[in-house]
């Protein structure tokens, strides 16, 4: 069982249970219910002095369907729960309205909990039940907010999760319900999902009508923008097609000029590229604007380094450990310059501080034993 289902679950603790007799029945518009079925009801609407010989009477009955339809949505797995369904639909064939309307009264109180469950009952009747859908994903939204509020991140992630799953499958029973592209747009901007909010946005302004609506969406497209061009830059670049990374990220130049991680991606393109002047001059800049970020003064030494300038490359990374501390990839680095210029045991020692910081590096084992094989001998 998962958190979730726990969660409502939970709730059946509220619910007690009465049995018929086996030699009696109850019939409800032709429906006839066995002796020996376990019917619930909720402990806080049993009243004192009911009489259990008596379920006839409407005001029973109703308190009867009323816990059917809480132990339905809150535990899917509840064995006489087929059973219950079959009494729902004799008692009222509009019972799923009922649920729905009682589910939508109790979101609107903020009861996110009993919310649910009936929504969840909606659901368990009819999984194509959309409306039921979006708004049991709007209350696991809530309830994930409000967990995560108190710092119970796995819990709320969970949560939010599974709400955006609901919204989701709401997309593949109908991909023009408007209001799912809008939550799910929402749901993969928080996970910096921001090329796939913008598609599904995009969609959301191809089938809904509600003019305030629509323009929330496109001033939160316009203010997304720059993310899916470095959304698309870093997916480009990731895949080494150095040009397409190139372009999106010169297209955030004019507005993040002196953003220091724009002009290191933009160097590592023209490093792609080979364009190695022009990769110097925007990772030079880039370490302008943060000279305490390791990774800069890497890929600059590597630079200096394939074209053949070693002294230069070796004055980078000792820039590097002076000013961003012990990075493995320094040391290894510069330990491999050294290498070059014959100086063997500084390179072991930069070797083994690399080893030191990172002993699960495969090339930095594999380096550190052929420097100290290659010292024993001479």
């Amino acid at each position: 069982m998962n958190y979730i289902e726990d969660l409502f679950r939970e709730k059946t603790k509220g619910i007690t249970f009465i049995e018929l007799k086996n030699n009696s029945s109850l019939n409800i518009n032709g429906l006839t219910v066995d002796g020996g079925t376990p019917l619930p009801l909720l402990l806080d609407n049993l009243l004192k002095d009911i009489q259990y010989s008596d379920l006839s009477e409407e005001l029973n009955l109703h308190q009867v369907i009323e816990a059917i339809i809480y132990l339905i949505g809150a535990d899917k797995n509840f064995p006489y729960n087929d059973k219950y369904k079959k009494i729902l639909n004799a008692y009222d064939k509009n019972i799923d309205k009922y649920i729905f309307y009682k589910g939508m009264k109790l979101l609107e109180s903020g009861d996110l909990i009993n919310s649910g469950i009936h929504f969840r009952a909606n659901i368990d009747l009819d999984p194509s039940n959309l409306n039921a859908r979006l708004n049991y994903g709007i209350v696991l939204e809530l309830l994930g907010k409000e967990l995560i509020e108190k710092e119970k991140y796995k819990e709320g992630e969970e949560l939010l999760n599974k709400s955006t799953n609901e919204f989701e499958t709401i997309l593949e029973f109908d991909d023009k319900y408007s209001l799912a592209y809008y939550k799910l747009g929402y749901h993969y901007r928080y996970r910096n999902q921001f090329l796939k909010a913008k598609i599904t946005w995009n969609k959301f302004l191809l089938y809904d009508k509600d003019e305030s609506r629509l323009q929330e969406i496109r001033e939160q497209i316009d203010i997304i923008e720059d993310d899916v061009k470095f959304e698309v830059g870093l997916s480009y670049l990731t895949y080494n097609d150095f040009n397409k990374a190139l372009d999106s990220f010169l297209k955030l130049l004019p507005k993040h000029k002196d953003n220091w991680n724009i002009n290191y991606l933009i160097g590592l393109c023209y490093k792609g590229m080979e364009e190695y002047d022009a990769a110097i001059d925007y990772l030079t800049y880039a370490l302008e604007l943060n000279d305490e970020e390791a990774d800069i003064y890497n890929e600059l030494g590597i630079i200096y380094f394939v074209q053949g300038y070693i002294l230069e490359a070796i004055k980078i990374y000792d820039e590097g450990i002076e000013k961003a501390g012990d990075d493995y990839k320094l040391y290894f680095n510069r330990g491999l310059g050294y290498v070059q210029l014959g100086e063997h045991k500084k390179a072991l020692e930069d070797i083994d501080k690399a080893y030191e910081l990172n002993p699960d590096d495969v090339n930095i084992a594999t380096q550190k034993k052929e420097l100290e094989d290659y010292l024993r001998t001479i």
